[in-house]
């Protein structure tokens, strides 16, 4: 490994580990990897995921037999670890990091080749010192049509057709995990898998329908059920977030109405396929 002014190990798992480095008056996030192609795909991911949402790529290089990407170092806390803290946010603060997310898996999945990053959960995400957050780890992204050849993502959070490969993977698949992220952030619980979903509102009545109905429609099980990808996502938190108060009463009213049948034995079917 090159010499660096700091370094510390920040964690270590089966592809590698990862070290925060000094360079210059710079503090960097240092990738070690033991196999190559592992290291070329995320740095071409990196690359590609030019995006505020996303840590900037620096520099990769190879030395010793191993593989290194550098990369902009993201302060701050893991999600996760805030979630927990602050036991969920308030809607407006939830909504905010969740349009944010939305927007950057939206500018990957219109990218060439669409791309899935698949494995979208709290512990991934970066909760900064200014209260923005900032999304690592693209080493499990891949393009769409690829998506089926590999199984990745992290149970209780993604997909169910990433995990037990009955089903094609496809953008909904990043949708379904954001949903459940979502959940998270409001509730400061993680959703329950395997379809029994729980109300956002039963913890606060206060909950916009709107949001409990976009985000059920994310996480059903049924893919023809789910919302087919995360721009069609992004459209619906922005339609919520730019209404008038007589437009947002509008569509809270019809939101209760569609959630009613949602506990019933109707279901909303999107007749449109990403992938077709």
């Amino acid at each position: 490994m090159r010499e660096y002014d700091d370094k510390k190990l920040i964690r270590s798992g089966s592809f590698g580990s990862v070290y925060k480095v000094k360079k210059g008056d710079a503090f960097y996030a240092l990738k070690e990897m033991t196999d190559k192609g592992v290291r070329d795909r995320e740095e071409k991911f990196l690359k590609l995921a030019d995006h505020p949402l996303f840590p900037k790529f620096e520099e990769s290089y190879d030395e010793d037999g191993k593989y290194y990407i550098l990369e902009e170092y993201i302060w701050g806390t893991p999600l996760d670890e805030a979630i927990t803290l602050r036991k969920g946010f308030g809607q407006p603060e939830a909504m905010k990091f969740a349009v944010t997310v939305a927007d950057g898996i939206a500018f990957l999945q219109q990218s060439d080749g669409n791309i899935l990053f698949r494995d979208l959960k709290a512990e991934n995400l970066i909760l900064q010192p200014d209260g923005e957050i900032r999304l690592v780890d693209l080493g499990t992204a891949c393009y769409l049509e690829e998506a089926d050849r590999s199984k990745a993502g992290t149970a209780g959070n993604s997909a169910p057709e990433q995990i037990d490969n009955k089903s094609k993977q496809g953008l909904y698949s990043d949708v379904y995990a954001f949903g459940m992220l979502f959940y998270h952030m409001l509730t400061g619980q993680k959703a329950p898998s395997g379809g029994k979903y729980v109300s956002v509102r039963k913890k606060d009545p206060t909950y916009s329908a709107s949001l409990e109905l976009l985000i059920r429609e994310c996480t059903m099980e049924e893919i023809s059920a789910r919302i087919p990808d995360m721009y069609t996502v992004l459209t619906r938190l922005m339609d919520i977030a730019m209404q008038s108060p007589s437009g947002y009463k509008k569509i809270e009213k019809e939101a209760e109405r569609v959630l009613k049948d949602f506990d019933g034995s109707e279901r909303i079917v999107y007749s449109r396929n990403i992938q077709s």
